[in-house]
């Protein structure tokens, strides 16, 4: 066997040169250890750094195509924008024009309206006339009387028609025939008035109302133009046997000079002298 021989210089530097050896192999790791750490993470920041600009990248591109798309928007906003103004403009005057033909068609049923509540006021009226019809002789010719002084001549004809048929042997019965041919006489129907004046007096000769009669079928016929006729009832009227008030005589007799002297302006039964040539 072989055996090694240590030299005395080395004998005595060996502890001290293994304890150095192992403590510098420690650091070495500790180092080892320290950069490979190191390395890792910068491993890992260069993975960081490559992926955020990878993201950047990326999100760059997005950005883009949201500007492309906000753009493009925008241009078709813009657009759709401006149509719906002009909607909303042809919206404001299609309104506009409906409010007018609303309002005018308001006015026009406000009208019509009121043209209705007035013919059902007067039909009203007539119907309360026409039931309305009092059932004492007096209050009969009364309200007669008082629906003639108001012009109403059909209703006053109207209640005097019905005092007629009620009490067809009234003493009064003379008047209420002489006041029917009156309302005639007032609407200017003068043949209707002729015919009832002349019943009168062909039927109760000696009322008190035949001077009334007398009269005014001389003035009827003088509006009919029939002059000769109106004269007649005229004269009659101041024959003494007719007892007629002296004013109605001085009347009549103002009625006759009056028809006499025409020259074809009222009577229509004479020739209108020929003109000198």
């Amino acid at each position: 066997m072989r055996t090694t021989r240590i030299h005395p210089v080395l004998a005595l530097a060996a502890p001290w040169l293994f304890t150095g050896c192992l403590a510098l192999k420690a650091d070495q790791d500790e180092i080892a250890r320290e950069v490979a750490k190191l390395r890792k993470e910068v491993a890992q920041s260069q993975e960081t750094l490559q992926r955020a600009s990878t993201l950047s990248d990326e999100l760059e591109k997005k950005l883009a195509q949201v500007e492309d798309v906000l753009r493009s928007n925008q241009a078709g906003l813009g657009a759709r924008v401006d149509e719906l103004e002009t909607e909303v403009q042809e919206l404001a005057g299609k309104a506009e024009n409906a409010e007018n033909r609303a309002t005018a068609v308001d006015q026009e049923l406000k009208e019509v309206r009121g043209d209705l509540d007035a013919r059902l006021k007067q039909l009203e009226e007539k119907l309360n006339e026409a039931t309305n019809i009092p059932e004492s002789k007096t209050e009969l010719f009364a309200e007669a009387d008082r629906q003639f002084k108001a012009k109403k001549y059909k209703n006053a004809r109207r209640l005097l028609r019905t005092y007629e048929s009620r009490y067809p042997d009234d003493p009064k019965l003379p008047e209420v025939k002489f006041q029917i041919g009156l309302t005639y006489f007032s609407e200017r129907d003068y043949k209707a008035a002729l015919g009832e004046f002349y019943n009168v007096i062909q039927e109760s000769p000696d009322s008190t109302v035949i001077p009334d009669a007398l009269y005014y079928s001389g003035l009827a016929f003088a509006k009919l133009g029939q002059c000769d006729n109106a004269i007649a009832y005229f004269d009659a009227l101041r024959q003494k046997k007719t007892k007629a008030p002296e004013d109605y005589k001085k009347k009549a007799g103002e009625q006759i000079d009056l028809l006499k002297k025409d020259t074809g302006e009222i009577c229509l039964d004479r020739d209108k002298p020929e003109k000198p040539s």
